[in-house]
């Protein structure tokens, strides 16, 4: 069942579980989890400031970005592989960029297509791991793949603000 077919009381319900859990985690467990998943200090000190931010509906404190990250770790556990293909891309983009000269007209481009591939590899490793069929290494199964992981991550994004918007609308 997906968020937008739930009723507002169930909608309520899972709000409040999410909350729930964001409550029983700690800030600074949190912290250390990003800093122990070898984000760079810059990268932690900005997710540790959305750890932090928060909303208040209908007179109660909803933790919005403590509730995010939570299900950004819990996306990141569920696709190990696919996480570290991105983290990949990036640092071979920040690789490329330290190249004198054409590094920093080459990096974006190093950057998408690192993360792309990373991505796609890492998802692939990932279906493997669970026993799924891995589509075809044509074009069209590339593509399949980019669209199965735009699709599991986007699913998340709209569980997590579909909630929060219908706890909007209800104020």
């Amino acid at each position: 069942m997906t968020s937008y077919s739930l009723s507002l009381p169930q909608a309520n319900f899972k709000l409040a579980l999410w909350q729930a859990q964001a409550d029983s985690m700690s800030d600074s467990d949190l912290y250390v989890w990003i800093s122990d998943s070898g984000f760079v200090d810059d990268v932690a000190i900005r997710l540790h400031q959305l750890i932090s931010t928060t909303k208040t509906i209908q007179g109660k404190v909803i933790s919005i970005g403590k509730i995010i990250l939570i299900k950004i770790v819990e996306f990141i556990k569920q696709h190990p592989y696919l996480s570290a293909g991105v983290a990949l891309g990036i640092i071979i983009g920040l690789l490329v960029n330290s190249i004198p000269f054409i590094g920093q007209i080459l990096a974006p481009l190093a950057t998408v297509l690192g993360i792309t591939i990373g991505a796609i590899a890492g998802h692939r490793r990932d279906k493997r791991m669970q026993g799924k069929d891995i589509a075809n290494d044509t074009f069209l199964g590339v593509a399949e793949e980019v669209v199965e992981i735009a699709h599991d991550f986007f699913k998340l994004m709209i569980e997590i603000f579909g909630l929060i918007l219908q706890e909007f609308k209800q104020s």
